[in-house]
């Protein structure tokens, strides 16, 4: 199993943010997956800081492993507690093809596999909101 220490997280959550943003303008979809990545070990690395914890691996006391969130990005936000009001609502996901309602923790396959999601933009603004409050607090 692989559990990357805090600051290679933190190294890679910066680097798929910034391939996240270039591919944007150009490939909306692919950037958006990009950035879901991005957000998901941004979000990880400041559960570790957080709690302590020298990897994804690790558990200690009440606080489970970073990588026990898997993709549930919004239980891992409530798990920092970050305060509703520095992020927008969490958006609904519904897939172009059917209308099909999935949860965030579903992006990341949509988006790999190819599926077109219903405003794009609104979720893209929430996970670099998600970015940014993780830079500001680790």
């Amino acid at each position: 199993m692989i559990n990357p220490p805090f600051l290679t997280l933190k190294r890679r959550a910066e680097e798929l943010h910034s391939s996240g943003c270039r591919e944007l303008p150009h490939n909306p979809e692919s950037g958006a997956l990009l950035l879901f990545y991005a957000a998901e070990c941004s979000l990880k690395a400041a559960y570790m800081y957080k709690n302590n914890l020298r990897d994804t691996g690790e558990a200690r006391g009440p606080y489970c492993a970073a990588r026990s969130f898997i993709h549930n990005l919004v239980a891992i936000t409530k798990s920092l507690n970050i305060p509703t009001a520095s992020l927008p609502r969490t958006p609904e996901v519904f897939l172009v093809r059917n209308g099909q309602r999935n949860e965030i923790s579903d992006l990341h396959q949509a988006w790999r596999y190819g599926e077109k999601i219903k405003e794009t933009a609104k979720i893209v603004e929430w996970l670099l909101k998600l970015i940014e409050w993780c830079k500001r607090n680790t």
